[in-house]
């Protein structure tokens, strides 16, 4: 379900009533300042309630709602990469391949890799890694086309997010193609991570972040600690 629907780009801006202790008072703002969506900074400070440690009770509130489950890279055969153009997919899909080494990979696009998946040409033992198209997250067509990947036997769907994206925007293209696990590319390119928390409580698992070009973990304890950081200025992003 996409995140306050009702009111679109909407973000954080008082909650009264939703928090009496010294977490909520501290976690507030620092959702503000990251432009979560309003509906799920609100559901965050009502889960937070009189709590007085910002970090312990925002961690509690993000764990249950978020779905750790990162990509077996010793066993998984094929993963598809799909996402919006320019969502960082390419290099999702070297950061996957640099992660799985010394195991070898091929890179490959998903028009490719797909035909060869189903005439049984690849070799075994080998991760294999496609990149799909991007498209458009308003093409309707698109939509059904990318929802029916997540059914592909043996391979692993992967929904591209960017962390830079808009959060709402982020909330209903990943409820609007049904992915069902995601990677978020680009934290070293963003200021604000109202993308990854949307992204990470939106109810589908997330395997990884992609931050200068590694794979790298996310459980609710970093996210908390994340959020709870101000944005770093703008001079401290490296955006080559």
């Amino acid at each position: 379900m996409a995140l306050a629907a009702a009111h679109p780009g909407a973000t954080l801006l008082a909650f009264p009533g939703l928090g009496s202790g010294r977490a909520a008072a501290i976690v507030a703002p620092a959702l503000k300042a990251h432009r979560l969506p309003e509906l799920l900074a609100a559901q965050l400070l009502r889960a937070i309630g009189p709590a007085d440690d910002p970090l312990t009770a925002l961690t509690a509130a993000l764990a249950a709602r978020m779905t750790v489950r990162p990509l077996d890279l010793e066993r998984t055969h094929g993963v598809l990469l799909a996402g919006p153009s320019g969502a960082g997919k390419s290099t999702a899909a070297a950061a996957i391949a640099a992660a799985a080494a010394p195991r070898d990979s091929l890179l490959l696009t998903a028009r490719e890799g797909l035909a060869r998946y189903r005439a049984g040409e690849l070799p075994d033992g080998r991760l294999v890694v496609m990149e799909a198209d991007g498209f458009h997250p308003l093409n309707v067509k698109a939509r059904g086309a990318f929802a029916a990947l997540n059914d592909i036997a043996d391979v692993e769907t992967l929904g591209v997010i960017p962390a830079a994206g808009d959060a709402e925007d982020v909330a209903e293209t990943i409820a609007a193609f049904r992915f069902r696990r995601l990677i978020v590319t680009g934290l070293d390119r963003t200021r604000r991570l109202g993308a990854l928390a949307a992204a990470a409580t939106c109810g589908a698992a997330l395997a990884h972040l992609v931050r200068k070009d590694r794979l790298e973990p996310l459980d609710a304890a970093r996210l908390a600690a994340l959020l709870l950081e101000a944005p770093a200025p703008a001079r401290e992003l490296k955006l080559s």
